[in-house]
């Protein structure tokens, strides 16, 4: 792996970010307000990633969208074979699906965010590709209130839609960063 970061123009440069989500996959993440250790004062937007990975209760698919994401899904794959929660029930070139187990045993309050949940997965992807030199790499995306459940056992009250996705996530392999602050620009 190799990073590389670019400086860009300040002014405007999310505009393209945003522009290009209307035809491709990506996310804009946007904040001018500040708080520590919570709340910053950037933009990071992605756009293209090469991988995505989505969940429904207890199963995950990680996807490759471009040849850049099938040479990310081989260690992916190793990583989470690797995981005691984790049954991998698919492995193509482009695409791993697998399952995570139910939890057994009971667990105290403080143990409940370690249980076998799509959590272990992200946990261990993360974990595969950290690095202190960036501080922006990530899975970037949204999470949906159904996760919730990974945690406790909720008998559903509402049907679900047959495509609800409880997570879309995405690595990117470049990224846009604008501090508003500094008033700089720069793509990792």
């Amino acid at each position: 792996v190799e990073r590389v970061r670019h400086l860009t123009a300040y002014k405007g440069a999310i505009e393209t970010y945003i522009d290009a989500l209307n035809e491709r996959r990506g996310a804009v993440f946007s904040s001018n307000y500040e708080y520590p250790g919570r709340y910053t004062r950037w933009d990071t937007a992605i756009v293209d990633p090469p991988v995505v990975i989505t969940s429904r209760a207890r199963t995950m698919r990680i996807e490759a969208l471009n040849a850049r994401g099938v040479i990310l899904l081989r260690p992916i794959l190793d990583t989470v074979k690797a995981l005691a929660e984790v049954t991998v029930d698919k492995a193509e070139e482009n695409r791993i699906e697998l399952t995570i187990a139910e939890p057994s045993g009971t667990f105290t309050e403080e143990e409940r965010s370690r249980m076998p949940s799509v959590f272990t997965v992200l946990r261990a992807i993360v974990g595969l590709f950290f690095s202190e030199e960036d501080a922006n790499l990530g899975l970037y995306g949204a999470f949906g209130y159904d996760l919730a459940f990974q945690f406790d056992p909720v008998q559903y009250k509402l049907k679900r839609p047959d495509d609800q996705r409880d997570l879309v996530l995405f690595i990117p392999d470049e990224i846009f960063v604008a501090d508003h602050y500094a008033a700089r620009a720069w793509v990792d």
